[in-house]
């Protein structure tokens, strides 16, 4: 026996040193932890936890006040700040294996280090700088403290990594690879938009919502301005909100949300004003076909009349094997004068897309926080660093406005921009982009009110103070969408010239389905199709006597809305299966579980996290937002939200411009700790459709503090 042992240890032996080399995964750079906590000493930030857990970061500067949050959140949520520079560093693969490698090739073809080398010290202020290197010395300082949490290889992280995140994913929110989607096999796919990391489920359509809503004082009953932030996010992993409040004596005051790996918050409150975003879609990418010289192995593409050469670089990444080993690749990387060149089994597309190489997203929004006033922050969009998005504005004077944000290529007209271009016209390549002025936007319209639900930017208020498509040129390829949620939003807008706080929260939380919606529709349709089928007649009495609501006590929601989703998507907008067909489906899955096809909605559409279960309002595309797995009727009997309604804001000022300010979360403040007594404290309040008051001075902290410390001190 001894013997057997020793040969099959020899021949394991034998079989790892045969492994090559270069196949052992480099260990990455050395810590220098005394380095880190000397660092980190320089600092002088204080960290309040209030009984929620929600960490008030006060500093003297603005980069304590970055260095504090930085520290808070590698505490709460370590798993995904370490997550999101993995991906920063285009090394997803060495870590996560070859189902990751389609997107550091991609990191790599968009020259992500290159951009952020080059640009670093030129486009970002020394303020901006900063605010980064504090966030950075910050998560190096926890990874010293909890070595045992930290990848190897992974640690220290740097100024550059953190910004090659914004100009690595910022593209994938109006959805880039979307927009590729044609040219790419489904082996080298890459699952990199935040629409796809919504949970193991990979629902790319599943929460490309948000809601925003601005009240004049003109619209409401008090004289008061009002804003609602309600962007639509993951529930949980790398895009789910994180909530904090940083304050420092530089001026900076702002309660809000950001994501892992992020030094500022994307969006909040402050004393003078605030904003939310929604996602939009403008037409911000071109793909063209190339001629080249050689279909297997080109050297050269043809651009008005002439050869070019391509300029040839290489990608170089890991992929994940077992244990210390990981594969060494290399692949070749083509640029031509339009951009990025992708070879595909149909041809060879060169791309060209708005935040190519953009640096300043981080820039932009750090100047939005710090604004005093609406001139002030309209001066911040001017840099255009932030993409897209939709953004709802509101200020302490009674100052509101909606802009159709986007770094909007300045294209020829004539050309169907939409479709593949041919790539051989230098005229087709366009070098600039439109001013911010040129955008869609409307400020202080004399309606009183605005809001964003991811619809047309033409019907955000009354039809009298609406912008005109007309007015912009067809080359900005603005979505003419709309949602059910605009359209409810305008129902009961429209037909309220005076609005009380009461009936604007009520608005907010609308559960119901316009009749005018897919859903509805496809309702509609079904409830007269002719069917000899018992099951199918119950279902469709079901089906007519439903009103279109998603409140947790409707007995026809859950058949309506598990048949939409199944037959339309989770936004109602492609067709996925039959209609009837999954009707059928859905309807016997109810009996089966309850015995009938018209349980309460509440019984099945539920949040779950860690040991807490409850019942939600809401559904996919009514204003209380809420997506759930469609398919959890038929694995567990409960539908599990993952998406839709998060972390909302709600912000008051009142005549003399005094602002109350509460917020919710749909977890809490440590939602990957389960240990914590913030892990999921907040969900009831989120489940009942309530709030908690958001402290903005010290003195208002203080009462409510659980924890007071320093980090790095």
């Amino acid at each position: 026996m001894k013997t057997r042992w020793k040969l099959l240890g020899a021949v394991a032996l034998i079989g790892i040193l045969s492994i090559p080399v270069c196949w052992l995964t480099p260990k990455g750079p050395k810590i220098d932890a005394e380095a880190i906590r000397a660092a980190a000493s320089s600092y002088d930030a204080r960290v309040i936890r209030d009984q929620w857990g929600v960490p008030h970061i006060f500093g003297k500067t603005d980069a304590d006040a970055s260095f504090g949050y930085g520290y808070a959140h590698a505490e709460d949520d370590w798993k995904h700040i370490q997550e999101s520079l993995i991906g920063a560093r285009g090394m997803s693969a060495q870590y996560k294996g070859k189902a990751s490698a389609p997107q550091d090739y991609l990191f790599d073809l968009f020259k992500v280090r290159e951009a952020v080398d080059a640009k670093y010290l030129t486009e970002l202020k020394p303020k901006t700088r900063s605010i980064i290197k504090a966030y950075v010395d910050a998560v190096n300082l926890y990874a010293v403290e909890h070595p045992d949490e930290v990848l190897p290889g992974v640690m220290p992280i740097t100024e550059k990594d953190v910004v090659a995140g914004y100009t690595w994913m910022t593209p994938f929110f109006y959805r880039l690879d979307g927009k590729l989607e044609e040219l790419f096999t489904a082996e080298n796919k890459p699952a990199v938009s935040p629409w796809q990391q919504t949970s193991s489920l990979n629902l790319p359509e599943a929460v490309r919502g948000s809601n925003g809503f601005a009240i004049a004082p003109s619209r409401s009953t008090d004289g008061h301005t009002r804003l609602i932030v309600n962007s639509h996010q993951p529930m949980k992993g790398l895009y789910a909100w994180y909530e904090g409040h940083l304050v420092s004596e530089e001026g900076l005051n702002l309660a809000g949300a950001g994501f892992p790996g992020t030094p500022i918050l994307a969006q909040g409150v402050t004393p003078n004003l605030g904003w939310t975003h929604t996602v939009n879609q403008p037409d911000l990418v071109d793909v063209y076909a190339l001629d080249v010289d050689d279909e297997k192995k080109p050297k050269r593409y043809k651009l008005d009349g002439e050869w070019q050469d391509f300029e040839i670089t290489k990608s170089k990444f890991r992929v994940k094997l077992f244990g210390p080993f990981s594969l060494p690749i290399t692949r070749d990387v083509l640029w031509s004068q339009h951009g990025p060149v992708l070879s595909t089994p149909t041809g060879h597309y060169a791309i060209r897309f708005a935040g190519l190489g953009e640096v300043t997203a981080v820039q932009q929004w750090y100047e939005m926080s710090k604004a005093q006033n609406m001139d002030e922050w309209r001066g911040a969009l001017e840099q255009n660093g932030v993409l897209s998005f939709n953004i709802i504005y509101a200020d302490k004077v009674g100052n509101i406005g909606e802009i159709y944000n986007a770094k909007m290529p300045k294209r020829i007209e004539g050309p169907d921009w939409d479709k593949v271009l041919p790539g051989d016209q230098s005229k087709l390549i366009w070098k600039d982009f439109r001013k911010v002025s040129e955008l869609p936007q409307l400020w202080n319209p004399d309606c009183g009110w605005v809001f964003s639900a991811n619809a047309t930017p033409f019907n955000i208020t009354d039809a009298a103070c609406n912008n005109q498509r007309s007015d912009f040129s067809e080359t900005y390829g603005v979505e003419k969408r709309i949602t059910n949620r605009s359209r409810r939003a305008l129902t009961l807008f429209e037909n309220d010239s005076s609005i009380s706080e009461q009936e604007l929260l009520r608005y907010r939380a609308d559960t119901k389905y316009d009749p005018r919606s897919l859903l509805m529709q496809m309702v509609v349709e079904l409830a007269a199709v002719q069917s000899d089928d018992p099951l199918i007649q119950e279902a469709q009495d079901v089906l007519r006597n439903w009103d279109g609501d998603t409140r947790k006590e409707s007995r026809g929601a859950a058949l309506a809305v598990i048949t939409g989703t199944r037959a339309l998507g989770y936004e109602y907008i492609e067709t996925e299966g039959d209609p009837l067909e999954m009707l059928k489906k859905t309807a016997s899955e109810l009996k089966e579980r309850y015995g009938r096809i018209d349980p309460e909605w509440g019984e099945i559409n539920r949040i779950q996290h860690g040991d807490v279960d409850m019942a939600l309002d809401g559904a996919p595309d009514v204003l209380r937002a809420i997506y759930a797995d469609r398919d959890g009727i038929s694995k567990t009997g409960k539908m599990n939200a993952f998406a839709g309604d998060t972390h909302i804001m709600y912000a008051d000022w009142d005549e003399a411009g005094t602002l109350a300010l509460k917020s919710i979360h749909q977890y809490g403040a440590a939602t990957t700790d389960e240990t914590s007594p913030h892990y999921n404290d907040q969900v009831p309040l989120f489940a009942k459709g309530e709030y908690k008051a958001m402290p903005m001075t010290l003195d208002e902290v203080l009462p409510y503090a659980t924890r007071d410390y320093r980090p790095g001190q």
